[in-house]
């Protein structure tokens, strides 16, 4: 009867490895988007790349791999897409500034359009 007990609570405790999974895991999980649903990442995924690119995460940390180390190679690998946040870098310098220049050029806008009419 100890044996049966012990087996279910083996099998109890390897089903629920995944919610008790390494923090430091759980977090790189979201910041890395799903190659295959895209608009979300790969904590929020159950496709199948999303589960070999999370346990590629969780081997990278048992190497002893830093947070950086491991974007570094996901982004070597994938480009900067795979991560939700995108890095602000000279390709990316646009994207970041984009949404400033728009409020600006509407501000402007307004301000004129407001003048002209008083």
């Amino acid at each position: 009867m100890t044996k049966i007990i012990n087996i279910f609570l083996l099998l109890f405790l390897l089903q629920n490895n995944a919610i008790a999974e390494d923090p430091r895991a759980i977090e790189l999980f979201k910041e890395v988007r799903c190659l295959v649903c895209q608009g979300q990442t790969i904590h929020e995924s159950n496709a199948e790349l999303a589960e070999d690119i999370k346990k590629l995460i969780r081997e990278k940390i048992s190497q002893g791999e830093t947070d950086q180390q491991i974007k570094e190679y996901l982004v070597e690998r994938y480009g900067d897409w795979i991560l939700m946040t995108p890095p602000f870098n000279s390709l990316t310098y646009i994207l970041w500034s984009l949404p400033f220049l728009i409020m600006i050029i509407g501000a402007i806008a307004i301000y004129r359009q407001k003048r002209s009419h008083a």
